[in-house]
C-alpha cells in the first residue's frame, strides 16, 4: 500500500478510533508542499533519513529520531532517502485536546524548534513496545476493554514522560541557552491558536510580556526573519491551503476566515508575499 492511501485509511477511521498505527511507512504523502495537520502525530524513524522545513527550521529526521509533531504546525517535506522506514501513532483532535488538558500543556514547548530527541536501542524498544499496546488498545473493542479510551489516555501519558525525560536528558547535554528557543516555541503555540483573528506583532509580545522590539530581536535572531514577516509567511501558508484544499470557497470567504476585514486587503497581502494573487493561485494550480 503506498504511503498515500495509508494515511487516506488513517484519516477515515481517526475520529472513531481515536488513535490509528501507521507502519511500515516509506514517503511523505507529497514532497515540496506545506503540510499543515490537526493531528498529532509520534514519528519513530527506524532506518534512512528525511529532510524536512519544521516551522521554516530545516531538520533532518534519522535512525532512532522519535519527532512529536503537534497540530497546525508548518511540516514541509524536502526530500526522503531509499532506505526512509518510520512507523507514525496519529491522534485524533478531540483525543489531542484531553491529552492537552490533562498533561501536555506543561511541557507543550519542548515538541517544537526541533520536535525529535535521539533515542537509544534501548530506548527505541522500550518505545516501540508502547506503540505495540497502544495498537492492541486501539483495535480492542469496547466489549474487551470498557475503559479503552481511560486506557489510550494514560498509557499516552506514559508515553510522554518517557518522551520528557529523553528530552531532558539531551538538553542537559546542550550547552547552549535556550531561552530564546522557548520564546520563539510559545509565540507558535499563541500564533496557531490566535491566526485567524491577530496579525499583527504586538499582540504576540503583549501576550509574551515582552516589548515589541525585544520580541522582534528574539523571533530574528531564532529563525533570520522578523516576527511581522513570519506571521505573514504562516498566514500566507495557511490561505494557500485553503485555496488548495477548498475549491468551494470563495476568495472572499477564505479572506474572513482568516480574520480580514475585507477581501481586497487579503489580496494585497497575499501577493506581497507570493507574488500572485489568490486566484491567479488558483489557475496556476489548475
Amino acid at each position: 500500500m503506498t504511503s498515500e492511501r495509508i494515511f487516506a485509511e488513517a484519516i477515515r477511521t481517526i475520529n472513531k478510533d481515536e488513535m490509528v498505527v501507521l507502519r511500515d511507512v516509506h514517503h511523505f504523502p507529497v514532497y515540496g508542499q506545506d503540510i499543515i495537520s490537526p493531528y498529532m502525530m509520534v514519528c519513530v524513524c527506524h532506518s534512512g533519513s528525511a529532510r524536512v522545513l519544521y516551522d521554516t527550521e530545516e531538520v533532518v529526521f534519522s535512525p532512532n529520531e522519535v519527532a512529536v509533531i503537534m497540530p497546525n504546525h508548518i511540516l514541509h517535506p524536502i526530500e526522503s532517502s531509499d532506505d526512509y522506514h518510520v512507523t507514525i501513532l496519529v491522534h485524533s483532535p478531540a483525543l489531542c485536546e484531553e491529552l492537552k488538558t490533562k498533561r501536555l500543556t506543561h511541557d507543550y514547548h519542548k515538541f517544537h524548534r526541533r520536535p525529535s530527541c535521539l533515542l537509544t536501542d534501548e530506548e527505541m524498544a522500550q518505545y516501540m513496545q508502547a506503540i505495540d499496546l497502544l495498537e492492541h488498545i486501539c483495535q480492542s473493542s469496547t466489549q474487551r476493554y470498557p475503559l479503552r479510551h481511560e486506557m489510550l489516555i494514560e498509557l499516552t501519558n506514559v508515553m510522554v514522560e518517557m518522551h520528557n525525560a529523553y528530552r531532558r536528558e539531551m538538553d542537559e547535554k546542550a550547552a547552549k541557552d535556550n531561552r530564546n528557543y522557548s520564546l520563539f516555541n510559545d509565540f507558535c503555540d499563541l500564533l496557531a491558536t490566535h491566526y485567524r483573528e491577530e496579525h499583527e506583532m504586538a499582540f504576540y509580545a503583549r501576550q509574551l510580556h515582552l516589548t515589541p522590539r525585544h520580541f522582534s530581536l528574539v523571533i530574528k535572531e531564532v529563525v533570520g526573519i522578523s516576527a511581522s514577516d513570519y506571521i505573514g509567511e504562516y498566514l500566507a501558508t495557511q490561505a494557500k491551503s485553503i485555496l488548495t484544499s477548498r475549491p468551494d470557497m470563495s476568495v472572499q470567504q477564505v479572506s474572513y476566515h482568516l480574520g480580514f476585514a475585507e477581501s481586497p486587503s487579503f489580496c494585497r497581502f497575499f501577493k506581497r508575499i507570493t507574488g500572485l494573487t489568490p486566484k491567479a493561485f488558483r489557475a496556476q494550480l489548475r
